[in-house]
């Protein structure tokens, strides 16, 4: 898969607007920020349509997976699909193990995954961690409308950066590393413009 997709999810008295745009999106949040609301009604809408009372508006094929069944694993549901925009609930705990980690790098699938803990195993970005909230623009005593924030905004994109110098508490780990980031950037940037040229 690649690109972004819109989802407009929608309720009687709820609705979530939000974009998937890369591969691994976390969702965080303390109880009741509707983590849980959200792919429930995602969930139904598949099950029922619009029989559930629900709508869900989006390009993309999705799957909800809220826990395993009696019977069946995670792996029987989850590795036949692909093209698929996989949402998981928090409390299953395989999406901490090596065999979860291994299928989101070669499924070829996006993920949600709705997680307070820390997924170490899977290589996602700070830039894709949300947290739900009340959109305050659009409210409404009828309607409660929903967005992701992005959790970690006060982290600059690198491609955005523009900071002169960096300071590290000694010569050991710290400078080495933004040396190596540094010169790495400084590389690419490099091959970029003679390819531009």
């Amino acid at each position: 898969m690649k690109g972004e997709y819109l989802f407009q999810v929608r309720g009687r008295r709820v609705r979530f607007t939000f974009r998937i745009r890369r591969n691994l999106t976390i969702i965080k949040g303390d109880s009741a920020t509707g983590k849980t609301t959200l792919l429930s009604m995602m969930y139904e809408y598949l099950r029922s349509g619009r029989e559930s009372g629900y709508t869900v508006s989006t390009e993309a094929d999705y799957y909800v997976y809220l826990r395993d069944e009696v019977g069946r694993d995670w792996t029987d549901v989850l590795f036949p699909l692909r093209d698929t925009i996989i949402f998981i609930e928090e409390n299953n705990n395989f999406v901490f193990s090596k065999k979860f980690a291994d299928f989101v790098k070669m499924s070829g699938n996006y993920f949600v995954i709705v997680s307070r803990a820390p997924l170490r195993m899977l290589p996602y970005s700070i830039h894709e961690v949300y947290e739900i909230v009340v959109d305050g623009q659009h409210a409404d005593l009828k309607e409660a409308w929903h967005t992701f924030r992005e959790l970690y905004s006060n982290f600059p994109m690198p491609q955005y950066n523009r900071m002169k110098e960096v300071l590290t508490e000694d010569k050991n780990s710290g400078f080495e590393f933004f040396n190596n980031v540094v010169k790495r950037y400084e590389k690419q940037t490099r091959r970029k413009y003679e390819q531009n040229i």
